[in-house]
């Protein structure tokens, strides 16, 4: 017997050429932004330009290139060893695909054989109407046309916010002692994607799951630090974004006489523009004397664990599909 797996992401492109960051944008614009700004449908293709172009621009002059294909890539074979390990039965094949590049989760899912479960798996930290929900959505659509197939095709929840920050820390605690790091007179920021606070109609935003998991991490880590901070990577339009945003956090930090910062995107669970780019750009703007910044999670063997876990379990709570 046979299971699948299915790793989703955004998908964004790996290097900054204008054609695939304007598809990207595109992409996006339609299934994504629309949920939170009815944007008139003659202004998307000017908006896509526009995100196409700036995307373009600035990784071109940062000279930077997206890792999350390659991190996406290395967790999904890394998750399926982990799998194997956990449950030799059934046999597990674990894929990659995208949310706005292809391949596609119903790309993915029309290669599959039809009497074979499927599980989807989200790569991010919270549940929201901007994650986990658009992989649902595409299943339901998907399964209008699949007929009977639909049933073994389930979406996982995110991964628990205790477990994750407990997972989030001590990978933070291993770099502390790797680099001898910390310390009073040491701040710890940590960052993720901000949300609208009033969205124009009723939606699952994953703030509060955020800062359940930062409040996590800042539990078990406050005794390793002069300070713990916490800010959101916003955007800047559609109304009123999260509190405090990551510039005016930093600013915090500094006030505070911090001249020693680790930086950490715990938000998300692998390293993209938004993790590393914007996290740069933010912390450039202060002269401190030493600044680690920290990568996400990415393929940490700990992380492979758990999801293999956490698969393991709606397998083991569906013997029906098990046995198909």
């Amino acid at each position: 017997m046979r299971r699948h797996v299915i790793l989703i992401t955004y998908g964004e492109p790996p290097t900054p050429a204008f054609k695939q960051q304007l598809h990207y944008s595109w992409r996006i614009l339609l299934g994504l932004t629309r949920l939170v700004a009815p944007i008139p449908a003659p202004l998307l293709p000017l908006i896509a330009v526009s995100r196409g172009r700036s995307r373009h621009q600035l990784w071109t002059s940062e000279q930077y290139g997206s890792p999350l294909e390659a991190i996406t890539t290395a967790q999904a074979r890394g998750l399926e060893g982990a799998l194997r390990r956990l449950k030799p039965d059934p046999t597990w094949q674990v894929h990659v695909a995208y949310e706005f590049r292809d391949p596609s989760l119903t790309m993915v899912l029309d290669r599959l054989p039809a009497d074979e479960p499927v599980d989807i798996l989200p790569m991010y930290a919270a549940d929201s109407a901007f994650t986990h929900e658009i992989s649902r959505a595409t299943v339901r659509d998907w399964s209008a046309r699949a007929g009977t197939r639909s049933a073994s095709v389930h979406v996982l929840p995110a991964l628990d916010e205790e477990l994750l920050a407990d997972l989030s820390a001590r990978f933070i605690a291993r770099r502390l002692e790797e680099g001898q790091l910390g310390g009073p007179d040491w701040a710890l920021v940590l960052a993720a994607h901000g949300t609208l606070l009033a969205p124009r109609r009723p939606m699952e935003t994953g703030r509060e799951a955020t800062e359940r998991l930062c409040a996590g991490i800042e539990r078990r880590l406050a005794d390793s630090f002069g300070g713990v901070f916490s800010g959101w990577l916003n955007h800047t339009r559609g109304g009123r974004w999260t509190e405090p945003a990551m510039a005016e956090t930093l600013h915090r930090v500094a006030d505070a006489g911090f001249r020693n910062v680790v930086y950490f995107p715990y938000g998300f669970l692998a390293d993209n523009a938004e993790s590393e780019l914007e996290g740069r750009a933010f912390l450039r703007a202060h002269p401190w004397r030493s600044v680690v910044h920290l990568p996400c999670l990415n393929a940490e063997p700990e992380l492979l664990s758990a999801l293999a876990r956490h698969v393991a379990v709606r397998f083991e709570e569906t013997p029906a599909l098990a046995e198909a």
